[in-house]
């Protein structure tokens, strides 16, 4: 089997696919970002600080393959990997929320094995919703799994983290962090919780995505993984990864001469605008 590797947040000026977001403030300005309606537009929400998926069959940090196709030997297939931000249930079925550039409806998700290699026995899930892809965009870098197979081992990010999510994010501490497959934990200091970001996708088709940005570095397959914050004593996750505008992404994030690095993110409470809207019936208890 011939198969030919892409990952979420790859360099902009590359055609591979997942190709990696930019973010630009003259494009804001032209463009006023619709954040702010799009959370005002939201449903009336538990009135807590945050709250917590009654059951996670897949924690923070998990590790995802994603294909167009199921493979096939002796053909030639495109290969992503993504990290998943966190799982959910609603009713007997489980849910897990990535980056949307990292896939679209019917794309065919497996495990990933020690961060590299895929698990292509059986599919463990499916893309269910893309909001980038879809007509009625939020213009938000959201993707939906169906979670087919819960019951499969996925390999955990070490220390595993609470699945604890923020239901409004006010002002934060002087450092995030984020999880992904690629590069682990990396934090840093927030810049912003509103922009406009543009993704140019493997086809070459520009896409506009709403998103915070934070000084945190990261690489091709950390898109969506969590971005975290310590509040009141917990850490909570405050968005997903969808993107980073390092200078150099070829480098290390601990090489010095890695220079300036912004990494974009969507706010968890726009997240949860699309998950009102997709699946209605998420089941959550609050966690204060």
């Amino acid at each position: 089997m011939n198969i030919r590797l892409w990952a979420g947040l790859g360099a902009v000026t590359t055609a591979s696919v997942g190709s990696l977001i930019t973010w630009s403030v003259v494009e804001q300005e032209r463009n006023p970002t619709p954040l702010a309606e799009v959370i005002a537009a939201a449903p009336e929400q538990v009135p807590a600080a945050f709250r917590a998926p009654t059951a996670s069959p897949w924690v923070p940090g998990t590790g995802v393959t994603i294909t167009k196709t199921v493979p096939v030997p002796g053909e030639t297939i495109e290969v992503g990997q993504c990290t998943v931000a966190y799982s959910f249930t609603a009713g007997e079925q489980a849910y897990a929320i990535t980056a949307s550039h990292c896939g679209v409806p019917g794309d065919k998700v497996w495990a990933t094995v020690d961060g590299v290699e895929a698990d292509f026995t059986a599919p463990v899930g499916n893309f269910i919703y893309s909001d980038l892809y879809d007509e009625a965009s939020s213009r938000l870098d959201v993707g939906v799994i169906e979670i087919t197979d819960p019951w499969s081992q996925m390999p955990a990010p070490e220390p595993e983290t609470e699945t604890v999510v923020a239901e409004m994010v006010g002002d934060l501490p002087e450092v995030i962090c984020k999880f992904g497959q690629t590069t682990g934990e990396t934090c840093g200091e927030p810049i912003s919780q509103t922009g406009v970001e543009i993704l140019a996708d493997h086809k070459g088709v520009e896409l506009r995505a709403v998103a915070a940005t934070a000084q945190v570095c990261a690489r091709a397959g950390d898109s969506g993984g969590p971005v975290y914050a310590d509040l009141d004593g917990r850490r909570v996750i405050i968005g997903l990864v969808s993107g980073t505008r390092d200078s150099d992404r070829s480098l290390a994030c601990t090489d010095p001469g890695a220079g300036p690095m912004t990494m974009s993110y969507t706010s968890m409470p726009a997240i949860q605008t699309v998950i009102d809207r997709v699946i209605p019936d998420a089941e959550y208890q609050p966690s204060s």
